[in-house]
């Protein structure tokens, strides 16, 4: 794998919105039974999950966009650009990024992108926003993330349900001095182990049809748990760095075995490779914000050399390597439907 390197940016700040609700154990084992919910939760690691019910994808990330503009006082007329990445968006076209948009109030000369992208959607994300910065089309662009994962699942298929969560994020990129070091790949030849089928069918007022979230998990497993440390060895060795080098390993929160799995196979402590499922869920390209915004009170130089590592839908990978020691990371928010319910009606 090839390493490439972007420079002249700066990560300003990163935060992250939860909906309030909560779907737990009770609530699964009068579904699927103790038993089998106990089971799923030791290997997931995932005894609840967050829940969105009732709001949009666009309502999870404009609260975190607007926790982000307010903590880091960024006004939405010097926001040139906006990212987002989801794959549940408000509406099949035009995308979730013009409702973003809109709700936000940014200006009508912002560049506004839509990316369908899933778990590596983050980095992805982080590579786009920075190749506007560095080109100088944009000097202030907020990436978001969001999904709500619930929606995607089949209620049936008790092992998808009780793994994916909702959340959203919301980071800003900016004009600066510090880079990114990244590698990145796909495998368009597993794209159907993971994702959700769409099938084009005119039926009256419809057009097509979409089929909930499909997993092959063992295969999919096995793709991260071979690729993940191939990916970071290579970013690594690239830089001329060690793993010893790295303060922080922020990587895609799928469930517990896999991270497990991986910080074993590399060897580092669990502080360095943190595990944080439990009572979220898999959120998909919000994970990884996700972990950062939920550790806001760890900055300073245990940020100083992040590797942030996505991988899953596509099949999709990418690592990047950056300076967030002086990111300024904000605890996420929380989001109740009555609040968004409130918000409307005013």
């Amino acid at each position: 794998m090839v390493a490439k390197t972007i420079s002249g940016i700066s990560i300003k700040a990163i935060t992250a919105a939860l909906p309030s609700g909560t779907i737990g154990e009770a609530e699964f084992a009068a579904i699927y039974g103790e038993r089998e919910v106990a089971r799923i939760v030791r290997g997931t690691g995932i005894g609840s999950i967050r829940t969105a019910a009732g709001m949009a994808t666009s309502d999870l990330i404009v609260a975190a966009a607007l926790n982000l503009m307010r903590g880091s006082e960024i006004a939405a007329g010097e926001i040139d650009g906006l990212i987002v990445v989801t794959q549940t968006p408000d509406d099949w076209s035009p995308g979730c990024a013009y409702a973003v948009h809109h709700q936000l109030e940014l200006p009508t000369d912002c560049v506004v992108v839509d990316i369908n992208a899933g778990c590596a959607g983050y980095v992805s994300g982080l590579i786009q926003a920075a190749s506007l910065v560095v080109s100088g089309a944009c000097r202030n662009v907020l990436l978001c993330t969001g999904d709500i994962n619930t929606r995607l699942v089949d209620d049936r298929d008790h092992q998808a349900r009780m793994l994916f969560g909702d959340a959203a994020s919301a980071t800003l990129i900016t004009v600066g001095d510090e880079a990114l070091q990244f590698v990145s790949g796909a495998d368009g030849s597993g794209r159907s182990l993971l994702g959700v089928n769409l099938q084009y069918e005119k039926d009256g007022g419809r057009t097509g049809t979409i089929s909930c979230l499909k997993m092959d998990g063992a295969a999919v497993m096995s793709f991260a748990l071979r690729r993940v440390p191939e990916v970071i060895d290579s970013l690594l060795r690239s830089q001329g760095k060690g793993l010893e080098d790295v303060d922080l390993f922020a990587l895609h929160q799928p469930n517990r075995f896999i991270l497990d799995y991986i910080r074993n196979r590399l060897g580092v402590a669990p502080e360095r490779l943190p595990v944080d499922v439990d009572g979220i869920g898999n959120t998909n390209s919000t994970s990884i914000p996700l972990l950062l915004s939920r550790r806001h009170e760890k900055g300073g130089e245990a940020r100083r050399n992040v590797v942030m590592c996505g991988f899953g839908v596509g099949l999709a990978w990418g690592a990047l390597l950056a300076d967030l020691s002086k990111t300024h990371v904000l605890a996420p928010v929380e989001v109740a439907l009555e609040a968004i319910q409130g918000l409307a009606e005013g």
